[in-house]
């Protein structure tokens, strides 16, 4: 697919959120770039005195109020494309590209994205995956659920990220916090809360891009997490399965999205190997990975994935770059890895050290501090938990692995007791 120019001769991106380093990389490959997004998202907006405008809109803001902001804009200077690369508003992105006749995904599929129920129930419907989940209006629902289905069950927001609300609950008597922390999530986009089966097996996740409803995988990522709230500890490119396996896994992913109207754009999902050998999704996202994955991915492979992404957007063609090889730079070192550094117990952040000792590490190439200075720790509940990550690159997995995480056993910190910590972020 191509683009027109805007008005001013050059790509003409509205970014729909905030959306990291992505588009600092569309503008730095020529296109201008507005926002639209909450303004409690406004801080977060990189470079702000090179977009052509950002545009802060109240949270509770319909979004019919959205799209009639974005028909005025685009009257006075036309966008080329839409596009939104994190999970808020992203149901903002696709009805203001269905309005102003630009491709992005459809607002039926986000819905089945975002929403897990509606996307469980057509996964069921698809016949790709029979996990058993349902929402939970009170904890009474989730001990129905884990009576009739067994348990553990996960406990999790209908909406949410990085791992915050999710809680594997063991049986009755945990499941009274677990809903409450659910419903009440601080990066959850919505109160409701769903109950589902616990999906034991090895955890990974399959990075791929879209085109014209063709999926094309980039790679698999192993996955390490923490077992109660399913936190992220450890990522490692490539997964290390045998090749027979993971074109397997390919194959259940590509029929995920088929399911769910996934044409085009990056997608990172989250499966699990059961233990009976089935495939089973955790979720799906209509982005790029985090945790630093894109730096994993080039470290270990030499493909840029948000480059890819880059001109995706700009309407350039990019699967065949993947299929033939012409993606890959020859600058992998086979593998990388990353590991977190986690407090040992709860308080405020006063200093973290041991940052340059874990760079110093064989094979580590990057270590930095998650948390801001002064944040309050109360337990690890989500991603924002942990302290510090390293990352490093090897020949081989289990190298890249073993340097990661010996980095991240150097990095401590200093805690400053808080009275309820546990109610402080």
């Amino acid at each position: 697919m191509t683009h027109d120019n805007g008005a001013h001769g050059e790509p003409h991106i509205l970014v729909i959120g905030g959306g990291r380093e992505v588009p600092g990389r569309l503008r730095a490959a020529g296109a201008r770039t507005t926002f639209m997004c909450r303004l409690e998202v406004l801080p977060s907006v990189r470079e702000v005195e090179r977009t052509a405008g950002v545009h802060g809109l109240a949270h509770a803001a319909p979004v019919e109020v959205w799209t009639e902001l974005a028909a005025l804009l685009h009257a006075r200077d036309p966008f080329t494309a839409v596009a939104s690369f994190s999970e808020l508003d992203q149901d903002k992105a696709a009805h203001v590209a269905q309005a102003l006749g630009l491709s992005w995904h459809s607002p039926e599929t986000v819905t089945l994205v975002h929403d897990k129920v509606a996307m469980r129930e057509r996964l069921r419907a698809a016949g790709v995956d029979a996990t058993h989940n349902a929402p939970a209006a009170s904890a009474d629902d989730v001990v129905a659920f884990g009576d009739a289905y067994g348990w553990p069950v996960v406990v999790k927001p209908v909406q949410g990220t990085a791992s915050s609300g999710v809680t594997v609950v063991e049986g009755p008597d945990q499941v009274p916090d677990a809903w409450s922390w659910a419903a009440t999530a601080e990066w959850a986009d919505s109160p409701d809360v769903l109950v589902e089966e616990y999906l034991t097996g090895a955890e990974f996740s399959v990075e791929m891009l879209s085109e014209d409803g063709e999926h094309e995988p980039v790679t698999m990522t192993g996955k390490r997490s923490l077992p109660t709230h399913c936190i992220e500890v450890g990522h490692v490119v490539p997964a290390g399965l045998p090749a027979a396996e993971q074109e397997r896994v390919y194959a259940f992913v590509r029929d995920m999205l088929d399911a769910l109207g996934i044409r085009r754009g990056g997608t990172h999902t989250e499966i699990k190997i059961a233990e009976d050998g089935q495939l089973r999704v955790v979720e799906t996202h209509l982005r790029p990975p985090g945790d630093d994955t894109p730096d994993l991915v080039h470290d270990a492979l030499g493909v840029d994935m948000i480059g890819l992404l880059v001109d995706q957007t700009l309407g350039r063609p990019v699967l065949e770059r993947l299929r033939s090889g012409d993606a890959f730079d020859g600058t992998g070192a086979g593998a990388a890895a990353i590991w977190y550094a986690l407090p040992r117990f709860p308080g405020r952040v006063t200093e973290i050290t041991g940052l340059d000792k874990a760079r110093s590490v064989e094979h580590v190439v990057a270590a930095a501090a998650v948390v801001e200075p002064d944040a309050v720790i109360a337990e690890l509940r989500d991603s924002w938990s942990r302290l510090a990550s390293v990352r490093a690159k090897a020949a081989t997995v289990d190298s890249a692995l073993a340097a990661a995480r010996r980095g991240a056993e150097l990095i401590d910190a200093q805690m400053e007791a808080v009275p309820d910590a546990e109610e402080g972020r």
